[in-house]
């Protein structure tokens, strides 16, 4: 089966599928680079970009399944980022919304899929087809050690803060209760 190609950004999409589309900036003789950026608007360091190839007369985009494989769903504002001989200029073209990915690992929140993912960048080891993610707007193999520290601790204070709302909700003790009894004489 092969895949449609689009004349826009995708407004809605499951995470993990593919999709294509084609755009036409006006002067487009005197473009030299178009690329689409994906920004979540509930975590402004959530984001992907896609760029486009110059087809002489439209650029081609193709979003591939690996940018959003294992992004949870939701809304993404899209800006389009089209460089010019003489400058730049960008473009607000609405909001995709990114279903969850059928196929994930239901029992990993993001901020747990976030801490596993910089740790393993830390420790040298990111999964293959991983490497274009971006966090805080860079690729992750491209993160400083220094930088990728930070966003580490960033994303472990909110597993922790989630972790304890999640059991908060479900009842139970915050994990640091410590029980004692005392027996009289």
């Amino acid at each position: 089966m092969a895949i449609t190609t689009h004349s826009a950004p995708p407004s809605q999409v499951t995470a993990g599928d593919v999709y294509q589309w084609t755009d036409t900036p006006t002067d487009i003789d005197d473009v030299s680079a178009y690329s689409v950026l994906f920004r979540s608007v509930d975590d402004s360091n959530v984001s992907f970009s896609v760029s486009g190839t110059d087809d002489t007369t439209v650029f081609s985009f193709s979003l591939a399944g690996s940018d959003t494989e294992f992004l949870d769903g939701g809304d993404f504002v899209i800006t389009k980022i089209i460089t010019y001989s003489w400058g730049r200029e960008t473009e607000s073209a609405g909001v995709l919304t990114l279903l969850n990915n059928p196929l994930a690992d239901p029992t990993k929140s993001f901020n747990q899929r976030m801490v596993d993912l910089l740790q393993a960048h830390l420790e040298g080891r990111i999964p293959q087809g991983l490497e274009s993610h971006t966090v805080g707007g860079l690729p992750i193999n491209k993160i400083p050690i220094p930088e990728a520290s930070r966003l580490l601790y960033e994303y472990e204070r909110r597993l922790a803060a989630e972790v304890a709302a999640d059991r908060s909700k479900r009842g139970l003790a915050s994990g640091n209760t410590v029980k004692l009894h005392f027996f009289g004489s």
